[in-house]
């Protein structure tokens, strides 16, 4: 709450209920935890006879689309419930490519269909509340209007598991650490790890990056536009960030000037 004070727009998340008290903000909420509630509901045995995918495989999912109503009478809820996961997920990767704005329309004309046919069906089910199956109906039905939020917005995606993978590094580091000396210590690794992933998602060199952040940020920490320019995504950045940096010459006294002076 503290952290995204005064920011107003779009937040993508999970189901965590703190982000309710957030204001001025629509809440993104991730099918992959919505889809995960349905894959749990699946008995082990019919998960293996079935080839069901891995929750976090949405990459590799392949469109099976819905059945039709006698092959749907095979299945159990659960697993139709995950068809239709799968196939709105199918349908997002479809789009991947696509400028904001056209996936955003595209997603109305694909996507909007399977969402309506899936909250139809959602709504003849009536599973006991402490079974799996009654777990996931009511995670997907109690965030109905955040799951579709994506919709909104093109740039939006349907699921925050990129984010959570990246956030498997500090997972993975933190074995090996096990400890921050202190409360400033951990703040300061978040932000570092924050830096870090972000510019590996934008395709950089890590050390490049990290060199031209420490040439320029002693002059510019104070300057929201020259802070600007030196994010993971400026085009300044990837320009300076495309080749090998020759760290002898290039110190503060010979350094390209930002674009924001």
């Amino acid at each position: 709450q503290e952290f995204l004070e005064g920011f107003h727009g779009m937040v993508q998340c999970d189901g965590y209920q703190g982000y309710n008290r957030l204001e001025d903000v629509i809440l993104v909420c991730c099918l992959a935890h919505a889809r995960r509630k349905f894959f749990e509901a699946v008995p082990a045995a019919r998960r293996k006879k079935l080839k069901l995918l891995d929750v976090n495989s949405d990459e590799a999912i392949e469109d099976t689309g819905i059945p039709d109503e006698e092959k749907l009478e095979q299945l159990l809820p659960a697993e139709i419930g995950l068809l239709y996961c799968n196939k709105l997920f199918y349908l997002e990767r479809t789009l991947k490519e696509l400028e904001a704005e056209e996936r955003k329309q595209q997603r109305t004309i694909l996507e909007q269909p399977v969402w309506e046919q899936f909250w139809n069906w959602l709504g003849t089910l009536h599973p006991t509340g402490g079974s799996k199956l009654g777990k996931a109906v009511n995670y997907a039905q109690n965030h109905h209007d955040t799951l579709m939020n994506y919709m909104i917005d093109g740039r939006c995606e349907i699921s925050n598991n990129r984010a959570e993978r990246k956030a498997k590094s500090y997972a993975v580091g933190r074995k090996a650490f096990l400890f921050h000396t202190s409360e400033a210590g951990a703040g300061a690794s978040a932000v570092m790890y924050s830096i870090v992933e972000t510019a590996k998602a934008n395709n950089l060199n890590i050390f490049q990056y990290l060199y031209m952040v420490l040439l320029y940020m002693p002059d510019y920490m104070n300057s929201s536009a020259g802070i600007e320019q030196l994010m993971p995504w400026s085009e300044f950045i990837k320009e300076q960030c495309s080749g090998i940096i020759d760290v002898e010459s290039n110190v503060p006294e010979n350094r390209i000037p930002l674009p924001c002076r």
